[in-house]
């Protein structure tokens, strides 16, 4: 068990350093590219962040033919697990955040964009919604398919809305290009190339790090005598989510608070689409009990996020309340006796 100790804290480096490289490589691109900051947030470091979370439940359901019905539940609770997580234990990372950098920072609260973090909930919650009810009924291949190609028009309607954002003016990125500090080059004048390539590798790195930091924890809990539904529900999200706390920690220790509740916010709207799809179209999408606590308290989070969005501060209150959510969220697996 020694082995996978040290396998399991190594994937857990590798996750952080493929986060750092691709935070610092995503902030250049948008910067190079002029895209507004909010859009930088949640499109490139959301997406970015979100492939080992959408890779893991794509991996479960096109495989598997074995045991059909274990990766499909392994899937489902991957793609119902992240939206939970985000809305929940990645605000309550960053109200954490917000506590241990104050002193750097000089202050507590978040300083955000509410529009912009109400945009994204404006769409992530009626799509997250229409899918959890979608989960209670029995639908057809032709109407599953029919919704799938329903969420992915929505995100390209998502990603066009941000596009079309315009960058403020003076918007700066502060910490230069790290591989360009290796290459001896100008970290504050990168190329492109190095951008792109740091951007490739701390991709890659946050893909393998999430993948085997899965692996390992689930090698650790097979004695937890836990359904395959519930265990990816609870375990998968929580590995490949970090990139995403991450990537949240770091900007909120920058002062960039905006930057990081939009990667958390763009990634909700990620996650209710994309991975949904590809549930929807691979797997006949039945929500058991304890997916279904998942998705309604994750809406709820949700609610509760867009209501104290009133003006340009988040208080850590707010953020802390994630912890109490999920919280809560175990005690109802506990009560549906699947714990």
């Amino acid at each position: 068990m020694a082995i996978h100790a040290i396998i399991l804290a190594l994937s857990f480096a590798i996750i952080l350093a493929g986060s750092e490289l691709f935070t610092n490589g995503v902030e250049w691109a948008g910067h190079r590219l002029h895209i507004a900051e909010a859009a930088v947030g949640s499109l490139l470091a959301a997406v970015g962040t979100a492939l080992p979370e959408t890779f893991i439940p794509a991996v479960a359901l096109l495989t598997g033919r074995d045991s059909p019905a274990a990766h499909t539940a392994v899937g489902l609770g991957a793609i119902v697990g992240a939206p939970l997580m985000l809305s929940t234990v990645a605000m309550f990372v960053m109200g954490i955040a917000a506590l241990a950098f104050r002193r750097r920072r000089g202050r507590i609260a978040l300083k955000v964009v509410r529009e912009d973090a109400r945009r994204d909930l404006a769409f992530f919650f009626p799509v997250f919604l229409c899918v959890v009810i979608a989960g209670t009924i029995e639908m057809g291949a032709v109407l599953r398919h029919v919704l799938a190609v329903a969420l992915l028009i929505v995100y390209a309607s998502y990603t066009v809305v941000m596009l079309r954002l315009k960058r403020a003016a003076g918007a700066e990125v502060e910490e230069g290009l790290y591989f360009e500090s290796i290459l001896r080059g100008n970290p504050l004048e990168p190329r492109a190339l190095a951008m792109a390539a740091q951007v490739i590798v701390g991709a890659l790195a946050i893909l393998i790090g999430a993948v085997e930091f899965v692996d390992q924890t689930i090698v650790f809990s097979v004695h937890a005598h836990l359904n395959p539904g519930v265990l990816s529900l609870m375990l998968s999200p929580l590995a490949t989510e970090l990139p995403e706390k991450y990537n949240s920690v770091v900007w909120i220790r920058q002062g960039k608070d905006h930057l990081a509740l939009a990667n958390i916010t763009g990634a909700m709207v990620f996650q209710s689409c994309i991975p949904v799809a590809l549930g929807l179209v691979f797997s006949p999408w039945h929500l058991t009990n304890p997916e279904l606590l998942a998705g309604s308290i994750a809406l709820a989070s949700a609610v509760i996020l867009f209501i104290n969005l009133r003006d340009s501060e988040l208080g850590t209150p707010t953020l802390m309340i994630g912890g109490a959510a999920y919280a809560i969220f175990l005690i109802g697996l506990r009560y549906l006796g699947t714990l």
